[in-house]
């Protein structure tokens, strides 16, 4: 009798309860270092719905280059997009790696005040990035050593935040030139400022992506695939879906429509098509390493990358 009453409850949870049965998306929380056109295809990836499709419910999070990190190896959160840190983690010997990449070239411009024509210009200046250690550092390090600048004599770098912040310290005069990463490069265009170059010409390494541990590599492989698998099918409909994408980034930056449209044309010639860097990039990115961390030999891109989920 008890038996029987026992199929009977599991029967009527099979018909009238389905919901209940029904597994909930994984949560996933990803830190980025700033709102960028690198990584937006990830946020529309999110928007599209694309996520949830393969069961994942992604949250990104905003956070400095040093805290996504340490927030990265304690488990705090489970990818970052800053793929700078994540590298040069990973070749100092930390567990961490690159499993994809979502801009293949950095989206930064260098930009100047009134006056300063030229990289070599900048000597005795003052040069505006983010934050220390931050893509914008190491890539305007490199920028003025490509034009025989000492960057630690020659120039005084300044970490100022966010872009709004750069923008501001641009304006008032607090820093000769900056690197600006879009849509705030736009701007200051518009304004007159100087855009001395695209760094992604002159240094087109990989920028963003996403970063993990070892860890969950090992541990939870199903979940990297989901992530990787829906984020370039975003990087593709970004790509394809120009009036979508412009009113997304609308809605995203707060910028109005010319500023989104110069942005996305900006944006979408970084954007990955198959989510693994090319082998110039990472040739180009482990020699910066080589230089900012004074090694005799060049480092392994093994340390830095897996390419094993954008290949299946």
């Amino acid at each position: 009798m008890v038996r029987k009453s026992l199929v009977l409850s599991i029967a009527f949870l099979l018909l009238f309860a389905p919901f209940q049965l029904v597994a909930q998306p994984s949560k996933i929380h990803v830190s980025a270092p700033s709102k960028s056109l690198t990584w937006f295809p990830a946020h529309l990836t999110c928007e599209k719905g694309f996520y949830r499709a393969e069961g994942l419910d992604v949250d990104f999070v905003v956070m400095k280059p040093q805290v996504a990190l340490q927030a990265l190896i304690a488990g705090d959160v489970g990818y970052t997009t800053a793929l700078g840190s994540t590298m040069r983690a990973g070749v100092r010997g930390l567990p961490l790696r690159v499993v994809m990449t979502i801009a293949d070239k950095p989206l930064f411009a260098l930009m100047a005040r009134p006056g300063v024509n030229s990289v070599e210009e900048l000597k005795g200046k003052f040069v505006g990035i983010s934050s220390f250690g931050a893509s914008s550092d190491t890539l305007a390090r490199a920028v003025l050593r490509r034009y025989k600048l000492d960057p630690n004599r020659d120039v005084k770098i300044l970490a100022l935040g966010g872009g709004t912040n750069r923008v501001a310290a641009m304006k008032t005069g607090a820093v000769d030139a900056a690197l600006i990463e879009a849509p705030y490069n736009v701007m200051l265009e518009r304004e007159g400022f100087r855009k001395i170059l695209f760094v992604g010409d002159l240094i087109p390494s990989p920028l963003a992506g996403f970063g993990t541990t070892l860890e969950k590599i090992r541990k939870q492989p199903d979940e990297v695939q989901q992530l990787v698998r829906a984020t370039l099918r975003g990087i593709q409909y970004a790509k394809t879906n120009k009036q979508e994408s412009v009113r997304a980034i609308m809605k995203w930056a707060d910028m109005d429509q010319s500023f989104a449209e110069g942005s996305y044309e900006m944006a979408v010639t970084s954007w990955s098509n198959t989510g693994a860097a090319n082998p110039q990039g990472v040739q180009i990115a482990m020699e910066e390493i080589k230089i900012e961390q004074k090694l005799e030999t060049l480092p392994d891109s093994a340390k830095a990358f897996d390419w094993s989920f954008v290949q299946r």
